[in-house]
């Protein structure tokens, strides 16, 4: 069983994040999510319509990739303390620490300049952890599509 370098947590007015639980250092693999690929006319017919939108990663051909597990849960940040890569081929998503990273430090992505909510202040409390298989009514914390180089 692979032991994941987060945990999932609430963060008032944010919804879940992840946060790390031990230090991580610039350039450590934080997770590797799959994928799955939303074609160009897939998307332009049916995916841009849903609440899948706010999901998706551009990738240059205008096609689109979904992350699945947890690599639609990082929050947003500017500047991030994450980056990833598009890897279309392989179907996935690699996350890296961007920088070094704090213990309990939430872990976020840019989603871009053109966000679709008013961004909460750093340093929102934290509350609880997420159980396994609960569900969040916070529908503000969508991974926004990225322009990627894949």
């Amino acid at each position: 069983m692979m032991v994941l370098p987060f945990i999932m947590k609430e963060v008032d007015g944010r919804g879940r994040g992840l946060f790390s639980i031990d230090p991580l250092f610039r350039g450590d693999l934080i997770h590797e999510a799959p994928c799955l690929l939303v074609p160009h006319a897939s998307y332009k017919e049916h995916a841009c319509h849903t609440v899948l939108e706010h999901y998706l990663f551009n990738c240059k051909d205008g096609d689109r990739l979904l992350a699945l597990g947890y690599g639609s849960i990082f929050n947003h940040s500017d500047p991030p303390n994450v980056d990833y890569r598009l890897d279309k081929d392989a179907m996935t998503i690699r996350y890296y620490a961007a920088r070094d990273i704090e213990a309990d430090e939430e872990l976020c992505i840019y989603y871009g300049a053109n966000l679709w909510f008013e961004e909460v202040e750093e340093g929102s409390s934290r509350t609880e952890e997420v159980e396994e298989g609960s569900e969040s009514s916070d529908d503000e914390n969508f991974l926004n599509r990225i322009e990627t180089d894949d």
